[in-house]
């Protein structure tokens, strides 16, 4: 079955991504104060982030699953500048820690330095939006994961003991049903039992090996582009090229 570029666009929920203001129980930390002081903003105003607050982060719960917005970065880039999304074929949520769920808009251009996408986020947690006036780029959409679930009538969760498919199986089935594609964003660990409570249907890819986040969408993407014909509508064959073919 071929799924036609007009029909509804693949959506996509980064699940459970570790984006977080610094809690306030560890804003007093030295390694906290020296990363705010570094940057002129205020501790409570800081993304949390491993890579600086590596021992400021020993006594928080979960740990191993928090404070790396390197791999929501590395993924928000290749969503937005996929051909998917220059066709019109791509819709992309973010799901965060304490619940909430952002919509990204189709035009949004993610900052490609890490520093200044954590300040871009870390203004998203503040403001439930950015920019903070005028037409926003990335804005609230859900308070919780049970709201956007429900709005989305149901949840396709990639999870590595899910039932086994392939990619294209599962972007057709997306398709279909308008259920977004839920991808886990955390390091380590597994989804919250919260989580996967909400999950309609629950699959896995290439035997259930546990693969990078960033790979998982690689593939989405190769397989919803093929599907779609948004490859095709973005680089479409030449009259002479098709000719040689067909010799």
């Amino acid at each position: 079955m071929r799924v036609e570029a007009a029909a509804r666009r693949v959506r996509i929920v980064l699940l459970e991504s570790p984006l977080e203001l610094v809690p306030r129980e560890i804003r007093n930390h030295p390694q906290v104060v020296r990363y705010a002081r570094r940057f002129g903003i205020d501790p409570g105003e800081a993304l949390l982030d491993k890579t600086y607050h590596y021992y400021a982060m020993a006594s928080l719960p979960q740990k191993w699953k928090r404070g790396r917005p390197d791999i929501v970065h590395v993924s928000l880039l290749l969503l937005q500048d996929s051909v998917l999304n220059l066709t019109g074929h791509l819709e992309v949520y973010i799901h965060v820690l304490d619940g909430r769920v952002f919509r990204v808009e189709p035009e949004t251009r993610i900052p490609k330095h890490l520093d200044r996408f954590k300040g871009l986020m870390a203004q998203l947690l503040i403001h439930n939006r950015v920019p903070p006036t005028g037409k926003p780029l990335i804005h609230l959409y859900a308070s919780t994961l049970r709201e956007f679930v429900d709005k989305m009538g149901g949840l396709i969760l990639l999870w590595e003991r899910g039932k086994p498919a392939t990619p294209a199986d599962i972007v057709r089935e997306a398709l279909e049903t308008g259920w977004p594609i839920g991808i886990g964003m955390f390091p380590r660990g597994d989804f919250k039992k919260s989580t996967l409570r909400k999950a309609s249907r629950t699959y896995s890819i290439y035997g259930g090996v546990p693969l990078k986040a960033w790979t998982v969408i690689h593939e989405l993407l190769c397989a919803a582009e093929e599907i779609t014909g948004a490859r095709r509508a973005c680089c479409p064959i030449r009259e002479e090229d098709e000719s040689e073919n067909a010799e």
